[in-house]
């Protein structure tokens, strides 16, 4: 994982640019999951991408994770103390070894061991006002009900957006609720395409 997108983006880019099978006016970025940061963050920098969508919108993908440390915890990681911090975590992670084995996994693609540098990490998944008002392209923002770990940041993201950008709800109703639509992939992927259709130059 790293926050600067673009730093993946970009070179993609450049290479699809350098092959005959590609028209360089029509290429389009799609994130999910944690990609709904990654393709904001990216295309804020990357102005050759002719439509993006995120599903569903991430403004701040830290949340997540700092939602459900104690108030104590939060206190030691903003004063940096990193020994203590990973002290505490290590004596409560002994009594929920689920929870351990649920935060090593999340940890991972960070590439940090320490309890502190991974929650100081995830600071950076932030998309600044600066970046948000960057983005130049039309984007397609999910919003599906039921959004288990950002929810209203679909919202967030549309509000916060001054390029043209559309909200498109998924509800239980249609089966389509959720994170990323599980159950509803070929509904999500009609609209999805639907849309890129009309944004993107033909």
């Amino acid at each position: 994982f790293r926050p600067d997108w673009e730093a993946v983006l970009t070179p993609l880019i450049d290479l699809l640019h350098t092959r005959s099978d590609v028209d360089p006016a029509r290429i389009a970025v799609v994130g999910i999951s944690q990609g709904g940061f990654w393709v904001p963050r990216a295309v804020a920098h990357e102005h050759r991408v002719a439509a993006a969508v995120a599903d569903p919108g991430v403004v701040d993908a830290s949340t997540l994770m700092l939602g459900q440390l104690p108030g104590f915890l939060r206190k030691l990681l903003e004063a940096g103390k990193r020994e203590k911090f990973d002290k505490d975590m290590e004596w409560g992670l002994k009594v929920s070894p689920g929870l351990r084995t649920s935060l090593a996994w999340r940890m991972r693609p960070y590439g940090v061991t320490s309890y502190f540098d991974f929650f100081t990490a995830v600071l950076a998944y932030r998309l600044t006002d600066a970046e948000l008002a960057a983005i130049r392209c039309p984007m397609l923002v999910t919003d599906p009900e039921h959004e288990q770990f950002w929810p209203g940041q679909s919202v967030q993201l549309v509000e916060k957006l001054t390029c043209p950008a559309t909200l498109l709800p998924f509800t239980a109703a249609e089966g389509a609720d959720g994170h990323c639509e599980p159950v509803a992939q070929g509904l999500r992927e009609e609209r999805i395409l639907d849309w890129l259709d009309e944004h993107v130059p033909a």
